[in-house]
């Protein structure tokens, strides 16, 4: 699976799923998390970000990889009681 891209890069951690950091400086940009409502994996990004088009189409690539993927994540996320 892709996970580094130009301007971005995901890493894979436990308490949220995937954090999305952009390749300069490594800062956060946000959080990939199931949404089990919508039975699909989403990004929830940080205040204040701000994106282009290729890094857009690059979340929905990684985002599009994941979704693809047989999932049994039962993990609750925003939305789900």
């Amino acid at each position: 699976m892709k996970t580094r891209y130009k301007y971005i890069h995901f890493d894979d951690v436990q308490d949220c799923g995937w954090y999305c950091y952009n390749n300069r400086n490594d800062d956060s940009l946000g959080c990939v998390t199931f949404y089990p409502i919508w039975k699909q994996w989403v990004i929830d990004f940080r205040p204040d970000m701000v994106f282009n088009n290729q890094c857009l189409r690059d979340i929905a690539d990684f985002l599009d990889q994941l979704n693809k993927k047989p999932t049994k994540h039962k993990a609750k996320g925003k939305g789900e009681k």
